[in-house]
């Protein structure tokens, strides 16, 4: 992909001027020529309307009975089994006690709306409604279109490696003797394109750690013909069925092929919309004199029973807001000012949606990624398992060679990127102690203490055990991940990526907690 991710493909988005939509007809004021009537029949009707009321009220009460009545039959009188015994809830309407039955339906903008919005959530301001009255017309629905921009956007073809003998000996623990046999012919397990509809045994295979960093090093982020691949990849107009069966397990997958998803891709990479869209609104962005991020807590925030903060320890980052505009400066720059021990830029967008879809979460919040990622909006989906837990939409947009180390987060995670690529490496849960993390009150807990690019062995002899398998994704394409599973992420170009998290999964609590968490 080329350096400018901002492409010159077409004149600004902003440029255009969209044909004026007709506004609503203004209300009646009501000013209508009245008669007075006699006060006796005055009184005969309203002592029939109010028959009619308590009537009215009774049978409402009676309605609501009935349909409570079903709601617990339909909704509460049994429990559903998943597939390998895990235990899961169906996104199904909670009671009035749940967060989204307390966010008011907003009223759509009377100039213009997008077709995708959602009552609930969603940006209503005039700038945001004028915005995509511009863009809209220019990029009316056309899924093949759409899906030719995500391909003229895909800069590499990234091919699994193929596991031999030797590997799956190594895992033996994974895999089954037929497995072992197919290696032994240079055939792989699974194929990641064409995965099995029951989930393979141990999937998904994994690799040495060592091995993985070696063949590719993360601080090079030259593109590598093969990677150590082992999750599959759905398409979502042909395995949506299958892609449900292993989300149903809570196992990591890939998605492919969404139009909804393709259609964003395509207006976020259209020339001048990124800055139309976010104008001079100040956000966050950290900032780092190296392409490492170490999330950390302040100091101040961290609990005071828990604390372990080293002696010699400082803020490993520094916390800003700037605009769009002036990150872009910083981020999209030519190789010779970029490598390891540059200056890196990493921004970042949030949008609150159910934890206060007036924006309080946070200052300057972008609730128009609500309309601008429709797939992400908290209703059941491919993507979304409990809208009723969604934690807001997260963007983080990323400098080349930005390196986000590796660390667990304790939901389920669905992340998509709408721009350049991004290498992900991943480790299962029961892997925790092997990848030695910051311990529990210390200000970046729950992350790996290993410098990745160049482990010590000997102050963490457990890293040499650790597996993991990798995944770079492109545009157009999501990476499902399910509670606490680790992943490393580096920024391979200059890249758009958006997260979401929705509720929480029990099912690999044990070997966190084991790892003191």
């Amino acid at each position: 992909m080329n350096q400018q991710v901002v492409h010159q493909r077409h004149a600004a988005a902003g440029s255009a001027v969209a044909p004026a939509l007709p506004f609503p007809p203004p209300p009646s004021d009501g000013s209508k020529k009245t008669t007075r009537r006699n006060p006796r029949v005055k009184a005969k009707m309203m002592n029939g309307r109010l028959q009619l009321t308590i009537m009215g009220i009774g049978a409402v009460i009676a309605i609501i009975g009935v349909f409570g009545l079903l709601y617990k039959m339909l909704f509460h009188s049994h429990a559903v089994d998943r597939m390998f015994h895990h235990q899961t809830k169906l996104a199904f309407p909670k009671s009035d006690s749940s967060m989204m039955d307390h966010k008011h339906e907003m009223p759509l903008n009377a100039i213009y709306s997008s077709p995708d919005s959602m009552s609930i959530v969603g940006d209503r301001s005039d700038r945001y409604a004028k915005l995509r009255m511009q863009v809209d017309p220019l990029l009316p629905v056309d899924e093949q279109r759409s899906l030719q921009r995500v391909q003229e956007l895909t800069s590499h073809v990234f091919t699994p490696m193929t596991m031999v003998a030797s590997d799956l000996i190594h895992n033996s623990d994974q895999v089954q003797d037929e497995q072992v046999a197919a290696a032994a012919s240079n055939s792989m397990p699974y194929d990641i394109y064409n995965c099995p509809d029951v989930p393979p045994t141990n999937y998904p295979f994994e690799w040495n750690m060592l091995d993985i960093l070696k063949a590719w090093p993360p601080d090079d982020v030259s593109p590598r013909a093969q990677i150590h691949q082992g999750l599959c990849v759905f398409d979502y107009t042909k395995d949506y069925d299958k892609a449900m069966v292993y989300r149903a397990a809570e196992l990591p997958y890939v998605v492919v092929n969404d139009p909804s998803v393709q259609r964003t891709v395509e207006r976020w990479n259209e020339p001048g919309y990124m800055q139309a869209l976010m104008g001079n609104e100040l956000h966050r962005c950290e900032f780092s004199e190296n392409n490492h991020f170490m999330y950390y807590v302040p100091v101040s925030k961290v609990r005071r029973k828990n604390k372990q903060i080293p002696e010699n320890w400082k803020e490993p980052t520094k916390l800003l807001r700037m605009t769009y505009q002036d990150w872009l400066t910083h981020a999209n720059v030519t190789d010779d000012l970029l490598g390891p021990d540059h200056p890196h830029w990493y921004f970042r967008l949030i949008g609150c949606g159910l934890m206060g879809n007036d924006g309080s979460c946070d200052r300057g919040s972008s609730e128009y990624l609500y309309d601008e990622l429709p797939f992400f909006q908290p209703k059941p989906s491919l993507y979304i398992v409990d809208p009723h837990e969604q934690k807001g939409i997260h963007c983080r947009f990323g400098m080349k060679g930005v390196i986000a180390e590796n660390h667990f987060d304790g939901s389920r995670n669905s992340i998509v990127v709408l721009g350049g690529s991004r290498r992900y490496i991943l480790s299962h849960p029961n892997q925790c102690e092997n990848l030695h993390l910051y311990k529990k009150g210390h200000p970046s807990a729950r992350h790996s203490a290993v410098d990745w690019n160049n482990p010590d062995l000997e102050a963490f002899p457990l890293f040499k055990q650790a597996r993991s398998n990798e995944v770079v994704l492109q545009p157009g394409q999501v990476l499902y991940l399910p509670t606490n599973w680790f992943h490393f992420i580096v920024s391979l170009e200059l890249n758009f990526q958006c997260n979401t998290r929705s509720g929480i999964s029990q099912d690999y609590m044990p070997p966190i907690h084991k790892c003191g968490f």
